[in-house]
Order: structure tokens, then sequence, then C-alpha cells
């Protein structure tokens, strides 16, 4: 993500900048802006960024002595000056002091995306040789550990820029993450041990950093292993080896090892999980989204192990059942939004007949369990729910520790859902308002994204203004309204374009919302990393080679 700062006069330039910014590039994030050179300088003191755009003429300070101050700046960001036409002389003496991007006013949106590409390309070529002189010094082990950490991170959770970053770092380093093969395995507290020992929510975390700190001393004595932490704090491991069984046994090792100092020191237990073995190093989010779904075999298991895909297909214990509990809390968390109390009474009856039995244990596993999935991984817009959550699970088991049925259990979860109803009350009201908001958003581009979509069309729809849907969808999942758009268009896409008969680009282009096949074209091309026509073809290629493969003789 890159920092630009806007410096004009006139408010609606400003606000003209700031939508075209935030709709056609979200790689680029509006810090700051000001009205005057002089109000652009001080908060420049204070507000690292990558580019100022700035007009020439200004009250106070102009735009020319602002370039000549940047010009001084020890890692002086990029500046592109506003101009009209009669001030080409005025431009001529700002390029003197470093300014390399100019456009004319008024400024025309398709001048201003050439200028912001031509100004990324350059920062990214700037960024690539910062890290090749970076990874030429000789880097502590505990420095490759840490960037190793980072990687391995943004990869399980794909986040983009953060690999656009680190790879190149990772490469000229020539660390080998993978030798042949290599899965992500998830070491994850069994956290109803806590609920039931009265352990305060706020010392979770505790644990969760020695089940990590535990990992880190066992790999490195055995000399395998790269551990890291998700996004939710989360142990993993990326484990690898020359075939399935050398990778599995080194799983297995490690898990026990980590289980019994864990169980040693802490008398708490560790449940592992382990994704699908991977060739490919960009593959990794497939084994870590597979370890996650794996992980959840311990509600209907006995014991804390280690818990393995089920490549044969065969039924264990209880798996069978997890895609009808999440369909249950899916119905749960939609109907919490919708402050509908029977909806989500009746989808919690049916998530508790999932459950195998009605004893303490089973209540906490399933209770922490739903408190999850609720929560969506956005801990943080339900700090003081959680807590209170975890709270009433706890004192449960104090008032009732035996003796629990049906209905009984149906009371606790109740109560607990309770917690993750939105409230209109002050700031919380208004962060769940703000995650309904954007979930409604979200729900309503999944189903028209083939149509022309603005974020004004798409605000007036929700009937909220635009600044605060952008927003409001920014801080609830992460990600820009236009990035999430333009990734389930190309996700559909994708779909299209490999399907047999195939289909034309310049249909798929029109059926997924793009007027222009040249522009579908390109960013599609910035997505896969290949034009349509070539993606469909390689696809297309390789259909035709399992079916020979696979054709009887």
């Amino acid at each position: 993500m890159y920092k630009v700062m806007l410096v004009d006069d006139e408010p609606l330039v400003r606000q003209y900048l700031r939508l075209h910014i935030q709709e056609q590039h979200p790689e680029w994030e509006i810090a700051a802006d000001a009205m005057d050179g002089q109000e652009a300088w001080e908060k420049l003191q204070q507000e690292k960024v990558d580019l100022v755009i700035t007009d020439i003429k200004m009250p106070l300070m102009d735009g020319i002595e602002l370039c000549r101050l940047i010009h001084g700046m020890a890692n002086a960001p990029q500046v592109m000056i506003l101009s009209g036409y009669d001030e080409f002389a005025l431009a001529q003496e700002a390029i003197r002091h470093g300014v390399r991007n100019y456009l004319l006013k008024p400024v025309v949106k398709e001048d201003l995306t050439e200028a912001l590409d031509a100004v990324t390309s350059h920062l990214e070529i700037k960024n690539r040789e910062s890290l090749a002189f970076f990874s030429q010094k000789s880097l502590s082990k505990e420095s490759q550990a840490q960037v190793v950490k980072q990687f391995l991170k943004a990869v399980v959770s794909e986040s983009a820029v953060e690999i656009k970053t680190l790879y190149p770092l990772i490469f000229r380093l020539k660390l080998q993450l993978i030798e042949t093969e290599g899965v992500i395995m998830m070491l994850d507290l069994d956290e109803e041990q806590l609920v039931r020992k009265s352990i305060p929510y706020n010392d979770f975390m505790v644990f969760r950093f020695i089940v990590q700190q535990i990992a880190v001393e066992i790999c490195g004595e055995l000399g395998h292993g790269f551990v890291f932490l998700d996004e939710d704090q989360c142990t993993c491991v990326l484990v690898s080896g020359d075939d399935h069984g050398q990778i599995l046994h080194r799983c297995s090792a490690v898990y026990r090892q980590v289980a019994d100092a864990m169980l040693h020191h802490t008398v708490i237990t560790v449940t592992g999980a382990l994704g699908t073995m991977e060739s490919e190093l960009f593959h990794l989010h497939a084994s870590y989204a597979a370890a996650s779904r794996n992980l959840q075999q311990r509600l209907y298991a006995g014991e804390p192990a280690l818990f393995a895909p089920r490549e044969d297909g065969g039924r264990s214990d209880g798996p069978d059942l997890l895609p009808s509990l999440g369909q249950s809390l899916a119905a749960v968390r939609f109907a919490l939004f919708d402050r509908n109390e029977v909806a989500y009474t009746v989808a919690l009856k049916q998530y508790i007949e999932h459950m195998p039995a009605y004893t303490p244990r089973a209540l906490a596993k399933f209770g922490i369990h739903m408190m999850k999935r609720l929560i969506d991984g956005k801990g943080e817009l339900y700090g003081r729910g959680l807590e209170k959550a975890y709270r009433h699970l706890q004192r449960v088991f104090i008032e009732r520790p035996e003796g629990w049925t049906a209905e009984s259990v149906l009371a606790v979860y109740r109560d607990i859902a309770c917690c993750f109803v939105p409230r209109y009350d002050g700031r919380q009201a208004e962060a769940a308002d703000e995650t309904d908001i954007a979930s409604r958003a979200k729900a309503y581009i999944y189903t028209h994204y083939a149509e022309p979509l603005s974020l004004a069309l798409l605000a007036e729809k929700l009937g909220v203004t635009p600044n605060y849907l952008s927003s409001a969808f920014h801080k609830a999942f992460q990600e820009t309204y236009i990035k999430f758009l333009t990734r389930v268009r190309m996700e559909q896409a994708a779909k299209l374009l490999k399907d047999h008969p195939p289909e034309k680009v310049y249909d798929v282009a029109d059926k997924v919302g793009y007027f222009s096949v040249k522009h579908f074209s390109h960013v599609f091309k910035q997505h896969y990393n290949l034009p349509p026509g070539e993606y469909q073809e390689l696809h297309l290629s390789a259909q035709r080679r399992d079916g020979v493969a696979t054709e009887p003789e």
C-alpha cells in the first residue's frame, strides 16, 4: 500500500482526486490533505508519504516552495504538480526541484491514471532495488527467521502486496522453504480446558505465545520446520521433505514434542491438523485452508490428536457433520445481523442437534467453535462481546457442572449468541452498524457484479454516503470495495474461460461487467499474470490432455 498527500486550496479538486484514487487505485491510500504548502509541509514532518500531489498557485506557501523543501528531504517522496496552461514556466521551475510528473488542470481521469501508474512503477523498481541492497548485507538468523515468518503469513492469507514485497528478498537470500513437497501444520490450544479452568480470557494470548515459543525451540532442535503465526495468532508450521512418508514422520515428531512440552509446563493440551501436500510455494494457502478445516475434527474427537486429511474418503468420528455445522452457524450469524430472535433460535437448535453428547467438555468445545464462527475472524470488532461470551461460558461450569440437556444447552448458547447481536449504543453500535452495511454491500456485489456497479450506486442502494460505505467496507473486510469487486469479477471470468465449450473473451468481459475488452484483458492479466486468451488456452489444453490420458483403449 502506497500513501499519497493531496495539496490544493480548492476543496472540490481535493475531493475529486480523493474519489478517483480511492475507486480506481486501491493500492494507494489517501494519508493526508492540505489547503496550502505550509500546512502540507507541517504534515510531512509527521506523516511519511510516497507521493505528494500539489497545486502550484496557493496562498501562504505555493507549490514551488513546497517542491523546493521536499527536494531537500532525506528519502523525499515523489511529487506530482497540477498546473494550468498559463503556468508552464512555473512547472519548469518545479522540475528543477526534482519534480518528474505534472498534470494540466482541469485534471482528466485518464491522465491521472497514467501518471499514477508511472509513479507506482517507479516506486516498485525503487523498492526492489532497496530489497536487493538489503539482502546483500549479512542478515542474522533471527532477521531471516522474521522475514520467513512474515512471508509465510502473507502466503497463507493470500496478501498480494506483502508477497510482492517479501518474495524478492526470500529469493535473493536463497532461502529454501520447500524441499520436494511441503505441508502446513496447525497447532492450536484446546481452549475448552482454559474455559473449564476459569482462566481469564485476556490470558489466552499468553498460552498461545507459549505454544509458539515451544514450537520454535523444538523445530530448531529437530532441524526442520518454519514456525509462524496466522492472522488469528494460531501457531503454524511449514514442514517439508523428500516424500509424503518423511514429511508425515517429521510432522508427527514436531506435534508430539510440542504437545508433551505444553502439557508438562501448563497442563493444557494442544491439537494439531495437517493440510494438503503441496510442491509449489504459492499453493501453501490451499494447504493452510485444508489444515484449518481438518482442525475442526477435534469437535468429535475423544482426545487431542494430529488430524490429517482423509484421502481415502472414509468416515472418521464426526467430520461428515462439519458442513452441516457450518450451515447452521451461518444461519445463526445472518439472523443475528437481522436481529431475528426466532431465526437464530431455530438455527441454534439445529447446531445443538449435531453435538455427540451434552457433556461439559462438548458444551465448551462447541460453544468456543460457535463463537469463533460468529465473529468470522474479526475478533477486534467484537472485543467486549467476545470477552463477555467467554465469561458466560466459564460461569456455567461453576453453576452447573453436570446434568445438561438439549434445552439447557440451548439456553446457554442463546445467551452467548446475544453477545454478538448488533446494538445501537455508542461506538459499539456504530461498529456493528458498519459491519452490517459492509456485509450487505458484499452480498449485493456477489449477485450484481456483472452490472455497472460504482461505489456511489451501491451506496445509494444501501441508503448511505459513498465515503461511509468505503470506510465501513474496508474496516470490516480489510479490503477496498473496488479490489473486492475486481476479485469477484476476475474469479467469475476465470470460471467462464475454463468452460467447455469455451466462451469468447469478449463475451466473458461482457458477462462480468466490462464494456471494454481491452480494459478487461489488462485487469485480468494483472490478476492472473496471463492474458485471458492464453489463460483459456492453457486450461483447455490441460483438459484435452487429461481427456486423452483417461480415454479407454
